[in-house]
């Protein structure tokens, strides 16, 4: 081992070099990373230490030689890839970024050595590296680490590139081709072939500094360097394994095969890995999408016409010159696709086809070259003679001496045809375009020619000016030209042709929908439609991307025919390729653009230029100007028209890449300042400005202003109200007030409260919106208790029981009995305390879960104490909150009482004096009751109405339970009239946070109803079943025992048994509970199913009982129904049924 200073061979065992007095610092021979003694492992790159060979030292190069050797090889990075990094260190420096990370290693270097000479070893290993530097250095790649013959290349920084996963493995590829032909041309003595194993993975890193050696600091994030250094290891000689991640990334482009999976230290499940083998025949992103299968061709069908109606002129000999102008992933590509194919189907016409790429723009004439090859049918490989009889073949016709086109365009394509003149280089130049000229225009005379130039944006030079000339030339020629590129590119032609720019829009909604049914396969439910529709923007790719990465990496999972999204639509990151594409184009902005870029991102989606002004005061940045020019280029735009100082990124996905390529620690700083900012800001008191305060102190390190800010921003939303964003900011503030309570030795009082009534809080808005996490709700109410019995609150703990009863009422049904006890438990701690208001309030929730409970009597009992206490308060002529709320609770208890003119009477009473207090939940509430009574009554008009009265208010405040109760009715009357109805629509709002079923259970029989009318008995059974797992309490049992029986009778005879037991079971608890509706409604099902079974005698008497139900509480929807059961047994249904 040698001193990592002086390189000085050291004596074993000693802890300082002899020579300079250095600290002698193991370090890892595979990555060079600095590893402590007791280490088996290298935690950088998982090499195995203690395994290098003393036998071949003197072979291996000295810290000092290794310097050298990496200032030479440094020296070799061509001047033009030197610059772009320089260019680019200032800007990236101290930023997250998404890099591929690629390992190589020399198979079996030891055995080499050690049958080599050293010096002949280390010539080798020279030729070696400059080999492997060079490709990855055409590749814009950069060698970040060198470890004897190993080393680690980095793409995609310090220079952002769209395909750096793509560059990583052609490089690759590359440096396997070189070796092997290294290995056919050299004649070692020794007889030894060299051959590499190569690792790669794409992932994140905070990219630090570029030294003067152009070596970059990194950070790896994750286990991005990690995992790539442990498929090198992994690979057989001379092969290149890929991550699932790289090969997301680049699967078409090359010919690939599964290797497997491995394990890895560190990963709890094992990692799969894929073998790249060579490059594939679809050279473009367009080729491989036909392969995989196309998307709809969605909201171009107009720019697809106008571009048919071009090349109608050329019929005229009007030459046309277009160009189709779109961001990233608008379209363009898929456009011209279907144009060609449109033409091809039409008629005979020849096309020229240039794509240019960004991996080739330091290539002269790239593009010209590609589609002069393809148009002759030159295949990759062909010998020279092969070549030269295509190109002679074709051009004959015009230059029968082969003099004249042929050696021109033969030299254009690299094709060996004889010597050419020796002429001056822009005679050259003028000489091979008139050749390729000549040809277009030769071919225009037999049939319409079509040259389609794609991404102009990523033109060579050379390729450029051949262009713009060409451009000048056409006139009256069969000629149309069509281009493709992004905004920012501006071609400086000037044609004489008539020139049309087709600018492509964002897509319609409907069209991103079609979209995304398309890649996943059907329907997704429509609150992650709407997900994906927020985050594309209209943008074809980027919902085509979103949606497959949901798919592809496991955040879309099925429950029975369900899809749903695995985690919190906030965790669901961009995907890579679409984050590269964004990023690439964010890291070309100068070092100012971009951090002002950056620090907007913060603000979020919009913000004003004066606050952004204040925050990068000190940084020395032209705002003013950074702005004007990130506005020409489109990357933000101005609120307004009239908007001076309101601006807004164009695209929320570039808001994000530029806010998430910031560091933790000065994202948090940055919010910090601009919270600070905000809160300088008195006057305004907004819920807006509330939430905005919340949302960068939470994203800080102030804890207690955070804390402060989500709770205030949580009683303004709760105020307005908006359910889901209260229930989202009290939960924030419960988890930073509860960890600093714990935190603290000994917390003082105000933190305690704070905490407490974040908690209290909490679970009021759990009651009211529902939870996906029972567990975790029934820990935050019984922590919150211990909190507030500590404070000696009677307040707060009478709520927390309460509140915690109710909690418990909505899980498990064997669980209901506990939480009716806590409710009246909460009851007895206010009456004991005094406490009048919170006893009236919690016997609205006492009264409530009497229903549940199927306690009719007790329930309006109950209510008619509690009215009585609220005249006494002075509260029967107000408009507050507590005795709307107590009637519109009222109204619902008398509905499921059978009290329908009552329950319709009151619930009318108390929606008027709703309006007039602006009172949105109980507007909701009524309008649900009253849709209800509507609907039993077959008032289907009204019924219709009411729901969607009371959906349009739910949706409005986020109210789960209210939208779901409107969604069934809405859609049961539209089926029940025959009226046609977008059913999935209907089915989500019903479906959405099942695992907060509310009071779902009480309308599971008219759910059913709906789903069954709709064609959809497996989701009939799936919610039937859900139901009635998380129903307590008898009303509801019955009513979900009367749902499963009905699904079970429309399952078919295997399963009338069990529709039988279920339907007993609901006529057994609604005798027991007295609950008329619900014992008709069980009647009539175990009727149609007597009837179906061929016992028309049980039919008849259960339709008769069930008729006289109907006729005494006024339920004519069912009415109608057991009168046409009676009518199917041929039993009266007249005065004797009632008798």
């Amino acid at each position: 081992m040698r001193c990592g200073q002086c390189g000085t061979e050291l004596i074993a065992g000693k802890q300082f070099c002899h020579a300079c007095g250095a600290r002698v610092v193991r370090t890892c021979p595979q990555c060079g990373s600095s590893v402590a003694p007791e280490f088996h492992f290298c935690p950088d790159c998982g090499f195995r230490l203690g395994e290098e060979n003393p036998s071949v030292a003197a072979a291996e190069p000295s810290v000092v030689e290794r310097g050298d050797r990496w200032a030479r090889l440094a020296q070799g990075v061509p001047e033009e890839l030197a610059q772009k990094i320089r260019a680019n260190t200032a800007a990236i420096a101290g930023e997250r970024k998404l890099v591929t990370v690629l390992f190589c290693d020399l198979v079996g270097s030891t055995a080499i050595a050690e049958r080599m000479d050293p010096e002949e070893y280390h010539d080798l290993l020279e030729q070696y590296l400059a080999l492997a530097f060079g490709e990855i250095y055409r590749f814009d790649g950069i060698v970040n680490q060198l470890a004897g013959d190993g080393m680690m290349a980095l793409f995609g920084a310090p220079i952002a590139h769209e395909d750096a996963p793509q560059r990583a493995v052609r490089a690759a590829l590359a440096i396997q081709h070189a070796l092997a032909n290294f290995n056919a041309t050299r004649q070692s003595a020794a007889g030894c072939e060299l051959r590499a194993r190569i690792g790669i993975n794409t992932g994140p890193v905070v990219v630090g500094t570029v030294g003067n050696d152009l070596k970059m600091d990194y950070t790896a994030i994750g286990d991005t360097t990690n995992l790539a250094a442990r498929l090198q290891a992994l690979a057989a000689p001379g092969a290149i394994l890929v991550s699932a991640a790289t090969h997301r990334r680049v699967r078409g482009f090359f010919q690939s095969r599964p290797a497997g999976t491995f394990e890895v230290k560190g990963k709890r499940e094992p990692v799969a890995a894929h073998e790249v083998i060579g490059l594939t025949d679809a050279a473009t992103p367009m080729a491989i999408a036909a392969a995989r299968g196309l998307t709809p061709f969605a909201g171009r069908t107009g720019e697809l016409a106008q571009l048919l109606a071009c090349a109608e002129r050329l019929d005229s000999h009007l030459a046309q010159v277009v160009a189709v102008v779109g961001d990233a992933g608008s379209g363009k590509s898929r456009l011209l696709y279907e144009f060609k194919r449109q033409l091809a189907a039409r008629e005979e016409v020849v096309f020229f086809e240039a794509h240019c790429s960004s991996m080739a723009q330091l290539q002269p004439y790239a593009p010209w070259i590609s589609m002069l090859r393809q148009y002759f049918g030159l295949a990759a490989g062909e010998t020279p003679d092969c070549a030269c009889d295509k190109v002679g073949q074709h051009v004959r016709p015009w230059d029968a001496r082969l003099d004249r086109l042929y050696p021109y365009l033969c030299r254009l394509m690299s094709v060996p045809a004889g010597e050419l003149a020796d002429l001056p280089a822009d005679e050259l130049k003028r000489a091979t375009f008139e050749a390729v000229a000549e040809l277009v225009g030769r071919l225009s005379q037999q049939a319409p020619v079509f040259i389609l130039f794609e991404d102009l944006h990523w033109i060579d030079e050379a390729s450029r000016e051949m262009l713009e000339l060409a451009v000048t030339r056409i006139q009256s020629a069969r000629v149309m030209l069509v281009v493709s590129h992004r905004p920012d590119y501006q071609p400086a032609w000037r044609t004489h042709a008539a020139f049309t720019q087709l600018n492509l829009r964002s897509l319609s909604d409907n069209d991103i929908t079609a979209i995304i049914r398309a890649v996943a396969g059907g329907v997704l439910p429509s609150e992650l439609e709407q997900l994906i529709r927020t985050k594309a923007e209209g943008n074809p790719f980027f919902a085509e991307e979103i949606t497959r990465a949901l798919i592809e990496e496991g955040d879309l999972v099925r429950d029975n025919s369900h899809l749903r999204l695995a985690r919190p639509a906030e965790q669901i990151r961009i995907p890579g390729t679409v984050e590269e594409v964004i990023g690439a184009r964010v890291d070309r902005f100068g070092p100012d653009a971009k951090r002002v870029l950056q620090v907007a991102a913060v603000f979020g989606r919009q913000f004003r230029g004066s606050q952004l002004i204040r925050v990068l005061d000190s940084e020395g940045i032209n705002v003013a100007a950074q702005l004007e020019e990130l506005e020409r280029r489109g990357v933000i735009h101005r609120k307004t028209a009239m908007a001076d100082d309101e601006f807004r990124f164009g695209e929320s996905l570039t808001q994000e890449v530029a806010y998430e390529s910031l560091l933790l620690k000065e994202r948090r700083q940055l919010h910090e300042r601009i919270g600070l900012l905000l809160e300088a800001q008195a006057d305004d008191t907004s819920a807006e400005h509330s939430a905005l305060l919340a949302h960068h102190f939470a994203r800080s390190d102030s804890r207690d202003k955070a804390i402060g800010a989500l709770l205030r921003a949580a009683r303004r939303a709760e105020q307005l109200p908006f359910y889901p964003a209260a229930a989202d900011l009290y939960r924030r503030a419960w988890e930073l007030a509860d960890a600093a309570v714990r935190a603290a030795q000994d917390p003082d009082e105000p933190l305690r409260r704070v905490a407490a009534d974040a908690a209290l809080s909490l679970c009021r808005m759990t009651v009211i919106y529902g939870s996906s996490d029972e567990p975790q709700s029934e820990r935050v109410a019984q922590r919150g208790r211990e909190l507030a019995e500590a404070l000696a609150d009677a307040e707060a703990v009478a709520g927390f029981d309460t509140y915690h009863g109710m909690i418990v009422m909505s899980g498990a049904r064997e669980r209901f009995a506990h939480g009716l006890a806590l409710v009246e438990q909460g009851l007895a701690v206010a009456q004991g305390a005094g406490l009048t208001l919170a006893a009236i309030n919690i016997s609205r929730a006492l009264a409530w879960s009497y229903l549940l409970e199927g306690r009719l009597a007790l329930a309006r009992e109950t209510f008619v104490r509690l009215v009585s206490d609220l005249e006494r308060c002075e509260h029967a002529h107000q408009l507050s909150d507590l005795r709307l709320g107590a009637h519109s609770m009222r109204s619902v208890v008398r509905y499921f009482s059978d009290d329908l003119p009552q329950a319709g009477s009151e619930a009318t009473e108390t929606y008027e004096l709703a309006v007039q207090a602006s009172n949105r939940t109980v507007q909701s509430m009524c309008a649900g009751t009253l849709a209800l009574t509507h609907f039993a009554r077959a008032e289907y008009a009204e019924a219709k109405r009411w729901a969607d009265q009371a959906l349009e208010v739910a949706q409005a405040i986020g109210n789960v339970a209210a939208i779901r109760s409107a969604a069934i009715v809405a859609l049961g009357a539209r089926l029940a009239v025959g009226e046609s109805v977008a059913v999935p629509r209907y089915l989500d709002l019903i479906e959405q946070r099942l695992t907060a079923l509310g009071d779902l259970a009480l309308k599971s029989h008219l759910a059913i109803d709906a789903y069954l009318a709709s064609g959809e008995l497996k989701r009939a059974r799936h919610l039937a079943e859900s139901a009635y797992t998380h129903s307590g309490g008898q009303l509801r049992l019955a009513l979900c025992a009367t749902a499963l029986g009905e699904v079970m009778r429309c399952l078919g005879p295997a399963y009338w048994q069990e529709a039988a037991r279920w339907y007993d079971e609901a006529i057994r608890l609604a005798q027991a509970i007295g609950t008329r509706s619900t014992l008709a409604l069980a009647s009539i099902g175990a009727g149609e199913l007597a009837r179906e079974q061929g016992d028309h005698a049980t039919a008849a008497r259960h339709g008769q009982q069930a008729l006289a139900l109907c006729r005494e509480v006024g339920l004519v929807r069912y009415r109608q129904r057991a009168e046409q059961l009676l009518a199917a047994v041929g039993a009266g249904s007249g005065a004797e049924a009632s008798a």
